[in-house]
């Protein structure tokens, strides 16, 4: 019985994850006949930014199913599969159909469908009280944002009597600006909570580290990218013209995002949370480029707007193939040692030695190091906010924007010593549990996909031209009324610099990463030459003639000490110290020392209304004594005030 029911789960696995990477290869392929061969595809062609996104889609969904086809083989004879093909297979569609949703009702029901079922995901390992208690959280957030989304749709379906998109754009011009700003803000908080903006960004540091590592892939990868999607749709190309405190809004919401992200992410023990808290940094990144676009297009600087574009979706592409190498690298880790923290690891690289390479690759990615193409995204958002602080607006926004370009400096210094202290802690120096010493290297699925998207990564950077293609897609559905573009030309998709650009950013873009190829192939030549036919010789490391113990090595904690000390009003940060002494205080016995960081957010915020919800709802509970007789004075009450408001 029990090799009948490993063969059902094994059965369910491989057909699940083969349909969902067959699908992906396939909807690649659609979208490649259908844009670079100009026809249609059994008569559907989306628009270009829609296409984008289903190409981040169909990549992400490509990576991950592969990697579950290994990863998902661990829950074989522990836990049945079925409940999460189904939930899988759903989240999928969830997001396809969001992504191909044309109007607004048919929006909300696949963004419910997609929220509803990747809260199962995230729930899947239900047994434990922590898994339960951080999918119910982002089940709360999830769900807070949809009924400020809800709220929009119908506001402006009882305006229009319509749901299609393209009859809310012909009428939305003519609301008030109230309207248009209270629907903004609607629209930011229900899709700002999906994203991870700070402040609603307390689900993901609690879902991603109890999700199975797949799930946190497709979360972090390709859903918060969905939302920040239908902020350019809704936002965009329906609520038009721009306002340009809309730009403010996302631009400081990006920088704060970005600097609380990263912060909390470089204090972090655990290994998934460390990349849950850098999702908030990098969405807050994409929120830095899209507020910058719309900042540029409310003040009339289309070529501006253009280049912080260009900034939004490279760098989306690329996040998506860093952060999924190293959520994937993660699921390894936690595989091939059964612990999540970081203290717990060390020397892994001479045990997972394929997993310890692609991670460093997608590490020197996510920490934006060229000549990867992390570094390309930031280089364009630097320059786009450059042009805006010195072309745009009086001196205000000379003297704000200039600040938000040293805080992204800074971020991107925290994101270093991040991605740093991430794989020091992880791969290097010796281990520091049985577990991580007798840890081997996962089957080849599982390192495959890793390969295969810092391949797909290198790729991007070495034809630059076919990525730049690529994001003509969507630049040309936000500028379709637009007599010049930036890098685009009217007669053909490809790529060219020269083509009606006033800016010289584009021109240079080309040059500057085919100067980094050569320096680099030309330093790794030298390299190569110079210790060719060399003899080496390896010994141990010298310690004063005792050996060398992991207590000796550097932790995670020791590492990010300096930043927890010099910054714990900010990060919230608790230390207690305990001193044991043996006779008098001049001789220390003991000395132990314990760290907590708290999050700010949810102390200043959530806390008190949760506390403040608890409260009324046991006020209000007194309303409820089980009398039919006051309950039936209710009923009269209402129905004399609804008699008279109708008068």
């Amino acid at each position: 019985m029990f090799n009948r029911n490993l063969r059902i789960e094994r059965i369910i696995r491989r057909s699940t994850f083969g349909l969902t990477l067959f699908t992906a290869i396939a909807g690649l392929g659609l979208l490649g006949w259908s844009f670079w061969e100009g026809t249609e595809v059994l008569g559907w062609k989306p628009d270009g930014l829609t296409a984008f996104f289903l190409f981040i889609l169909f990549l992400g969904q490509g990576i991950s199913s592969l990697y579950a086809m290994s990863y998902m083989k661990e829950y074989e004879g522990k836990k049945s599969l079925f409940p999460f093909a189904v939930s899988w297979i759903s989240f999928l569609a969830g997001m396809l159909g969001v992504l191909l949703a044309a109007d607004g009702f048919t929006f909300l029901v696949f963004w419910e469908v997609m929220s509803l079922f990747s809260f199962f995901l995230v729930m899947y390992e239900h047994e434990e009280n922590q898994n339960r208690r951080s999918a119910y959280i982002y089940l709360v957030m999830t769900h807070v944002g949809t009924v400020f989304l809800t709220s929009v749709v119908l506001y402006i379906y009882a305006k229009t009597g319509s749901f299609l998109f393209t009859e809310w754009a012909k009428y939305t011009p003519d609301l008030s600006l109230m309207e248009r700003n209270l629907l903004f803000l609607g629209l930011f908080i229900g899709l700002g909570t999906k994203a991870g903006l700070v402040p609603f960004h307390i689900w993901l540091p609690y879902a991603h580290p109890v999700a199975p590592t797949p799930v946190s892939v497709l979360m972090s990868g390709v859903m918060v990218k969905v939302a920040l999607y239908l902020m350019l749709r809704l936002v965009w190309l329906t609520l038009a013209p721009m306002e340009a405190w809309w730009g403010w809004l996302l631009l400081v919401t990006g920088i704060l995002s970005a600097f609380v992200g990263i912060l909390y992410a470089l204090v972090q023990q655990e290994v998934k949370r460390t990349l849950a808290y850098s999702t908030v940094e990098n969405v807050g990144i994409l929120a830095i480029a899209l507020g910058t676009a719309m900042l540029a297009q409310a003040y009339g600087y289309a070529e501006i707007a253009q280049l912080a574009l260009a900034a939004f979706f490279w760098h989306t592409l690329q996040h998506l193939l860093f952060k999924s190498t190293l959520f994937m690298a993660a699921g390894n880790l936690i595989q091939a040692t059964h612990t999540r923290r970081l203290e717990q690891l060390g020397g892994l690289l001479k045990r997972l030695p394929q997993t310890g390479f692609w991670a460093l690759c997608g590490a020197l990615g996510l920490a934006s190091l060229p000549p990867l193409g992390g570094f390309w995204g930031e280089w364009l958002l630097f320059q786009a906010l450059w042009l805006t602080a010195r072309q745009t607006g009086g001196g205000w926004i000379k003297l704000t924007v200039p600040l938000v370009i040293a805080g992204l400096a800074f971020v991107s210094a925290l994101a270093l010593a991040t991605m740093v202290k991430w794989f020091a802690s992880a791969f290097l120096g010796q281990a520091r549990s049985s577990e991580a010493k007798n840890a081997e290297e996962l089957p080849k699925p599982q390192t495959w996909s890793l390969g295969i998207a810092i391949s797909l990564a290198i790729v991007a950077v070495l034809w630059p031209s076919q990525v730049l293609n690529l994001i003509t897609l969507p630049v040309r559905s936000l500028f379709a009324t637009s007599s010049s573009l930036l890098f685009l030309t009217s007669q053909s998709m490809v790529f060219n610099p020269s083509a009606g650009s006033t800016l010289p950013v584009f021109m240079g873009f080309f040059a500057s990463i085919t100067s980094y190829a050569l320096l680099l192939l030309g330093v790794t030549m030298v390299l190569y030459l110079l210790t060719r036919g060399h003899r080496r010789s390896v010994g141990a490391t010298w310690n004063c003639g005792t050996p060398l113990t992991p207590r000796m090595q550097y932790s995670s904690l020791g590492i990010t000490m300096p930043l927890r000390v010099f910054l714990k009003r900010v990060l919230g940060s608790k230390l207690v110290i305990k001193r044991e002494y043996s006779g008098t205080r001049y001789v220390l016995r003991t000395l132990s020392y314990q760290g907590k960081i708290r999050e700010r957010w949810e102390e200043m915020f959530y806390r008190p209304f949760t506390r403040l919800l608890l409260w009324s709802a046991d006020r209000i509970r007194v309303l409820q004594t089980g009398s039919i007789h006051l309950y039936l004075g209710y009923m009269l009450i209402t129905l004399v005030i609804v008699l008279i408001w109708s008068l």
